[in-house]
């Protein structure tokens, strides 16, 4: 969350509003983009509310600390509607001291990379302690502060963003997670023999009874979650699958032979991520292949050095 006066604001809605178009563009061309970010900011671009559940996915801490807090305003309020006097006075007295977590009446960043150090909730909050009689209060201008009010403007910044490919309203149809979907792929990578010998397209050289392609198909399905999303960034540029999985890619995942002059198995595995080539000499054996495949995977990823 940002105050509406830290300094360098209108860079940070800048960076927001690009982020918007990015993502709008992403979604009209049908193109998978591997940024890590969280459901809440989905959610967000969905102007769906947030809750304290959706900030313990982005500030653990702090939710935890206000999850706290609450129940201590919830004991409160419960013990103040007991009728008997003595009853009453021995809950109130049972509840924690507030005023000992020396808390006043102001947010404080977790990091001050953003140019500010405090942002009070009302007038002279950093000279307001937080007590048992305002702890209510205090859980509420905070969770309005940091789920509402501090990324109102962030939010509309990233869909006047979109606004700029296609209407936000658009996305009204969508939930969050579908959004998510449609824009990071898959939480997940997985698939199975068959979806491989069904959905990848061996070709130029390669035919589905080919020695290689099928030592291929059992390298990938050996592969662990982590190398799985690297020969996906490896084949098509993006670590993740498109919803539906494989047999959604497009274009479709195809394996061509590499004509090697010399000896194959000194020669390692290239790929054209714009039409999702993998380009695969024919090793003299699966441990070969194996090697290879997994060499390109952990020194190609970052340019054309194995074409």
């Amino acid at each position: 969350p940002l105050p509406p006066t830290v300094a360098g604001r209108a860079e940070v809605l800048d960076k927001f509003q690009f982020l918007g178009t990015l993502m709008a563009k992403a979604l009209l061309d049908s193109r998978l983009v591997s940024l890590p970010l969280s459901l809440p900011l989905y959610k967000l671009i969905c102007k769906h509310p947030l809750t304290l559940a959706d900030l313990a996915i982005i500030d653990p801490d702090k939710a935890r600390h206000l999850s706290q807090l609450q129940a201590v305003a919830a004991q409160k309020a419960a013990a103040e509607t007991i009728a008997d006097p003595q009853l009453r006075q021995a809950e109130m007295a049972a509840l924690p001291d507030v005023a000992s977590y020396c808390l006043t009446m102001e947010y404080a960043p977790s990091s001050t990379m953003h140019g500010f150090t405090s942002h009070e909730l009302v007038p002279g909050g950093a000279e307001v302690e937080v007590t048992l009689d305002n702890v209510e209060e205090y859980v509420k201008l905070m969770c309005r502060f940091v789920l509402d009010e501090g990324v109102a403007a962030q939010r509309e910044a990233i869909r006047e963003g979109i606004a700029q490919v296609f209407p936000p309203t658009q996305l009204n149809a969508l939930t969050p997670q579908e959004l998510r979907r449609l824009l990071a792929g898959e939480g997940g990578v997985s698939w199975t023999r068959e979806e491989l010998v069904r959905e990848v397209e061996p070709r130029n050289g390669y035919t589905a009874e080919s020695e290689t392609f099928i030592q291929l198909v059992d390298v990938l399905c050996a592969m662990e979650e982590r190398e799985r999303r690297d020969f996906l960034r490896f084949a098509t540029g993006v670590r993740v699958l498109p919803p539906g999985g494989l047999k959604n890619l497009d274009p479709k995942l195809t394996v061509v032979k590499k004509i090697c002059e010399d000896d194959p198995d000194q020669h390692f595995p290239s790929a054209n991520t714009c039409f999702h080539f993998v380009k695969l000499p024919q090793y003299s054996c699966k441990e070969r292949l194996a090697a290879q495949l997994r060499a390109a995977l952990t020194h190609g990823m970052d340019g054309f050095f194995f074409n």
